[in-house]
């Protein structure tokens, strides 16, 4: 993969925030395809929301020795950036098996190295989340089991330190009803909504959860 050469230009890539991402009928991608590289549980694109955290992350200003577990990461886009902005340590955890050549590929475009973990959200253990000090993830929270799976999982990661979770969706009701449970759980969360016009017009909520 390391002689993968993104020409200026190309109507398939999408450049932002200092990275380079490929759209699905970039050849690249074509060819994992071919492969048989066929992701099932969504991780088939970059997701829009992935967006609005880079650029929450960017006001914060993670440090190089923070560790930032991205969780559904799919394709990878928000593990490629954070590694590259901020030089940190990035583990890229996703249920699927198939989409890791995807995001191998941008890792290699990028020149970063991530750290794939293959797990379901319920597996990622209070211990493996105990040196992690942000959870983030885009349009995880699609299906309505989902919701009680990721509060079990923001409870688990405030037990085990993290400093922060941050889940972005466009607005779908699993999301909301995730929120609603934070709340009435008494965490200490917010939903913010954000906007964006690069790399084209887009809009998500923020579901923040602070230790």
């Amino acid at each position: 993969m390391s002689g993968t050469v993104i020409r200026a230009g190309d109507p398939h890539t999408i450049r932002t925030r200092g990275i380079t991402l490929l759209r699905s009928g970039h050849k690249e991608v074509r060819r994992l395809k071919r492969a048989n590289h066929t992701p099932s549980i969504h991780g088939n694109k970059v997701w829009n929301s992935s967006y609005l955290i880079m650029d929450h992350l960017t006001k914060r200003k993670l440090s190089a020795d923070e560790h930032l577990m991205d969780i559904g990461c799919g394709w990878g886009p928000l593990s490629i950036f954070t590694a590259k902005r901020f030089g940190c340590r990035v583990t890229a955890v996703d249920a699927d098996p198939d989409v890791y050549p995807y995001l191998d590929l941008h890792a290699s475009i990028n020149k970063v190295d991530v750290t794939p973990l293959q797990a379901r959200f319920e597996k990622l253990t209070q211990a493996r989340l105990a040196d992690v000090d942000i959870v983030a993830g885009a349009d995880i929270c699609f299906w309505d089991e989902l919701t009680p799976v990721l509060y079990n999982l923001i409870r688990r990661s405030l037990r085990a330190g993290v400093k922060q979770i941050i889940i972005a969706d466009p607005g779908r009701s699993p999301f909301y009803a995730l929120a609603e449970k934070c709340e009435a759980g008494k965490l200490n969360s917010r939903v913010v909504e954000r906007r964006t016009k690069t790399p084209r017009a887009l809009c998500a909520d923020l579901l923040i959860i602070d230790n």
